[in-house]
């Protein structure tokens, strides 16, 4: 295959996706046989220079995801460090006749994303001018994605990219089956009173708590959990590796951040909420229906409040539905 057909094989590969973590695959395979690299990466830190999530390919077109116990070396945080300093895009470091390249992907004071990849070799100035072009494909398109995945009004994900991201929730359970210390956890998440709100102030004043209550959202829950906003006043979170404590603790900061929020006409802004366990052996909308039961829970016993799912079977007040055996597969 002649180098432009190739590119515009990787370049076909980045236009067929519909998935963010699917594409950043995707690059990070046309870098692998483009440049033929030791080993390339995508590392995402948060504001705190802190990284939360490392995607890398394996030699068997493999994809690996990592979220914790991320390893980053010195001289990669110096270099990270002299690109937020200098305001760079890129960045060619030289360490023991190996080279680094270091991409910026996405830089804001909340979150910065690279691409890092680590050569035997220095790139030839038409090596760097193709990574250069599929790059920049790779950012557009990227937008383009994120704005089709993104409920206008709030900037959480929208409800059309629940179904894709439950699959990943079940492909990331199957392989941490092994992991009892932690599990998966459904939450829904339901705006007490916003029906009253909507009719005596407004629907733009309506919009504006949902604005609010999406911004709580976002400075309490992790980078790695996902969040949506399922239509109306209705807010679903998908939250991986958590105790079931730190899950309570991590919902109860959300009712004290949306408590916080100041609107001059409405004197207390609360949250109900309706929690499960993430099983990888039930479907997931059964799993939503479980928690839709205990968000009900919740509103019918003065709102404010979060109900966990297996609480009310155990009290008697819902019937659990046994699956039996297997595992859930959408292929």
């Amino acid at each position: 295959m002649g180098i432009s057909n190739n590119i515009l094989h990787h370049i076909e590969n980045f236009t067929a996706q519909r998935d963010k973590e699917l594409l950043a695959f995707s690059l990070l395979k046309s870098i692998r046989d483009i440049l033929n690299p030791t080993q390339a990466r995508i590392l995402t830190v948060n504001g705190q220079d802190e990284p939360i999530m490392e995607i890398v390919i394996n030699g068997n077109d493999a994809c690996h995801y990592n979220y914790q116990n991320i390893t980053i070396s010195e001289n990669i945080k110096a270099s990270l460090d002299y690109i937020s300093k200098w305001h760079l895009d890129e960045l060619m470091e030289a360490h023991e006749e190996q080279y680094t390249a270091f991409h910026v992907l996405k830089q804001s004071r909340q979150l910065s994303q690279y691409l890092i990849v680590n050569l035997d070799n220095k790139p030839s100035r038409s090596e760097s001018y193709i990574i250069k072009g599929m790059l920049s494909i790779y950012s557009n398109f990227s937008s383009l994605l994120a704005e089709a995945q993104t409920d206008e009004l709030t900037g959480l994900m929208n409800r059309k990219t629940f179904d894709e991201s439950i699959v990943k929730l079940y492909q990331s359970s199957a392989l941490d089956e092994h992991n009892q210390n932690s599990a998966n956890w459904i939450a829904i998440i339901d705006l007490d009173h916003f029906k009253t709100i909507n009719d005596t102030y407004g629907h733009l004043y309506g919009d504006e708590v949902l604005i609010h209550v999406a911004r709580a959202l976002q400075q309490t829950f992790r980078q790695d959990d996902m969040l949506f906003r399922f239509g109306g006043e209705e807010f679903v979170i998908l939250m991986r590796n958590l105790k079931r404590e730190q899950c309570m603790e991590l919902l109860e900061r959300l009712q004290h951040q949306v408590s916080k929020i100041a609107m001059s006409t409405i004197d207390d802004i609360t949250v109900s909420i309706g929690v499960c366990e993430f099983k990888n052996d039930i479907f997931h909308i059964t799993l939503m229906d479980q928690a839709d039961q205990a968000l009900y829970h919740s509103k019918q016993n003065g709102r404010n409040r979060v109900t966990f799912y297996d609480n009310i079977v155990e009290a008697g007040l819902a019937q659990d539905k046994v699956v039996q055996g297997g595992t859930v597969d959408f292929f």
